[in-house]
């Protein structure tokens, strides 16, 4: 998974990069682990030598400067492409380096106005280059229905389309089809106000608070974040709380297999099988699928963290290949090549 950082200058992406990345990112770019307190749970009780978060890129893409040159533009719309889930700041606290009060709705009917053009321009270039290159009559009248409805302004991610249209129009990577997170950047110790921001943000997930706090949270260790970003008022570390709300958006769970190798969250699509989910360990474990034996994490820790008592209790069972794996679920799969 790989998310794209927007906002307008100065409203905090650069920060929260820095927050996300506790420690080891690369400037503009990070790696962020998807906290899970269950994988750490339980790399407690197997004492592993390796345990492995989930995990997904972050990349800050800066606003291009309004000069209106083409290029820039350009440069922009090629930086945001290939993300899966963008996740938009806006700035909630006065700034006097910018001379600005903070006006987030504005800010955010900007970026979105943006984005519905940036759309509209690919749906007119889509159409010029069928000109030269036939396009089927299926997909043009996709291409209309997206037109029609972002000329009346309205986001793609809000419209309803058959699998045959979605698998179309995929192709041209929408700006307003992809998934959004809203993160509102609020004044240290005040309480955030997200007044008027609800509506604007037409169903898509809200979050606020403080980025330097959340950054200061993150340079502590494991142990001490969550109880350092309560006292902070904080709703958790920066990259448990983004990452997870950023997973949930992309109908994300993890399932986890542990050991004494190694503990490890495995990210799958919400609703895939069994054995659709052993492929995101390896293709062999599901070309060879027999059997996942499996205990859902709650289960096991209710049972004495114990295999052997969650067996005999018989919430440690074998599922076949059409099982839907849930989040949380301890699986270990059996398998022949």
């Amino acid at each position: 998974m790989e998310a794209r950082i927007i906002g307008l200058k100065g409203c905090g992406k650069t920060t929260l990069v820095a927050a996300l990345a506790e420690g080891k990112g690369e400037g503009h770019v990070a790696t962020v682990h998807v906290g899970d307190a269950r994988v750490r749970a339980l790399s407690e009780i197997f004492q592993p030598k390796k345990t492995t978060f989930a995990e997904f890129k972050v990349r800050e893409v800066a606003w291009p400067e309004a000069t209106g040159r083409k290029g820039e533009m350009e440069k922009y719309l090629d930086a945001l492409g290939g993300g899966q889930v963008y996740v938009h700041v806006l700035r909630g606290f006065d700034s006097p380096m910018l001379g600005e009060e903070a006006h987030p709705v504005d800010d955010l009917a900007e970026l979105d106005n943006e984005f519905v053009m940036f759309d509209l321009i690919r749906i007119e270039r889509a159409f010029e280059r069928s000109k030269k290159a036939p396009m089927p009559d299926t997909g043009k009248k996709a291409l209309l229905k997206c037109q029609q409805h972002l000329e009346a302004e309205t986001p793609l991610r809000e419209v309803d389309f058959d699998e045959a249209d979605l698998a179309f129009i995929r192709q041209y990577q929408f700006l307003t089809l992809t998934p959004q997170l809203l993160l509102l950047n609020t004044e240290s110790g005040a309480a955030p106000d997200t007044s008027g921001l609800e509506a604007a943000a037409r169903g898509r997930r809200l979050m606020a608070f403080p980025f330097p706090d959340a950054l200061d949270v993150s340079q502590l260790s494991p142990e001490e974040q969550a109880e350092y970003a309560a006292a902070l008022g904080l709703p958790g570390p920066a990259a448990e709380i983004v990452a997870q709300a950023a997973y949930e958006e992309l109908g994300l769970i993890s399932f986890l297999t542990a050991g004494t190798d190694e503990v490890r969250a495995w990210p799958i699509r919400r609703g895939e099988t069994a054995k659709e989910a052993a492929g995101a360990i390896h293709s062999d474990i599901q070309r060879g699928f027999i059997r996942a034996e499996i205990v859902s994490y709650d289960d096991f820790m209710s049972h004495n963290a114990s295999m052997k008592t969650a067996r005999e209790a018989g919430v440690l069972r074998v599922e076949g290949k059409d099982y839907i794996v849930q989040s949380g679920d301890i699986v270990n799969f059996r398998f022949n090549v």
